[in-house]
């Protein structure tokens, strides 16, 4: 795999973008996903969880801190670190989740430092209301399967 940027021009095309990684990440795999408040992080887990067989809508983690969505393809760990202050970043157990399942970690930039050198990361920015550039940067190093 190697990086790319695209625009895409609709929440369908996120989504779209969405299904087809999904079809590329196994249990093990962890997903940071970095970007502005809207740009689409959770648009991006919802098709990946629905692409991965979970039909019951994958919504935002930001005060549960942890979603885990049960699916055919196995469990998926929706994390966010949006609300944590410096001090709670450092206490989450954010490698307990490593090897489990699919790990999905919405403003993974503020645990950057933590996260495994098998990381895939998803860059979203906003361009104007609707369309969404999208930067993909594949594992230095992608755990065995």
């Amino acid at each position: 795999m190697v990086s790319r940027t695209l625009v895409l021009n609709s929440p369908r095309e996120m989504q779209d973008w969405g299904r087809g990684f999904a079809k590329e990440l196994r249990p093990g795999d962890v997903v940071a996903l970095v970007g502005e408040l809207g740009a689409g992080k959770t648009t991006l887990v919802q098709s990946i969880a629905e692409a991965w067989g979970y039909r019951r809508g994958a919504n935002s983690p930001t005060f549960a801190l942890v979603n885990e969505y049960k699916t055919p393809r196995g469990t998926i760990y929706h994390m966010d670190m949006y609300r944590l202050k410096k001090s709670e970043l450092a206490e989450f157990p954010l490698e307990d989740y490593w090897g489990l399942g699919l790990c999905l970690i919405e403003w993974a930039d503020r645990v950057r430092e933590r996260l495994p050198a098998s990381a895939f990361e998803v860059r979203l920015k906003i361009t104007d209301p609707q369309q969404r550039g999208l930067t993909f940067i594949p594992p230095k190093k992608r755990r065995a399967a």
